[in-house]
């Protein structure tokens, strides 16, 4: 028997875009999983992928704050998603701030995704 999975939260096509395995997102699904806060499988895969979505959209306004002064913001958009964006950032802000912005971001995606703080109770079930 072949079954559909139905999302609340994301469309097939965010399903698509950002379910990745080795990413912030899986962690925070993992993280949500221990502490309760998913009530089914699905759940957690939109947690994943919800989680990723904010992940790039709060990457990218810091590295327009980042990038804009330098002059370098339109040489990124180009590179954008491409092993060669990621060296860009590399390249132009070091590895060593690179690594630091990723952490500061996966931190504020953590706080506002707020796993484990216990306001996230089975938030993916109510409604059910």
């Amino acid at each position: 028997m072949k079954k559909t999975l139905k999302f609340r939260h994301i469309s097939a096509a965010q399903f698509e875009q950002f379910f990745l395995l080795d990413s912030p997102g899986y962690f925070i699904a993992r993280d949500a999983m221990n502490a309760g806060e998913t009530a089914t499988a699905a759940d957690a895969l939109e947690v994943l992928c919800l989680a990723n979505a904010l992940f790039e959209s709060e990457l990218l306004n810091r590295l327009i704050v980042e990038l804009a002064p330098l002059g370098k913001l339109e040489e990124y958009v180009e590179k954008r998603g491409t092993d060669a964006g990621g060296d860009f950032i590399v390249e132009v802000l070091g590895k060593d701030k690179a690594l630091r912005i990723l952490q500061e971001v996966t931190n504020e995606v953590k706080r506002q995704s707020k796993v484990g703080t216990g306001e996230n109770d089975k938030v993916c079930a109510r409604g059910r």
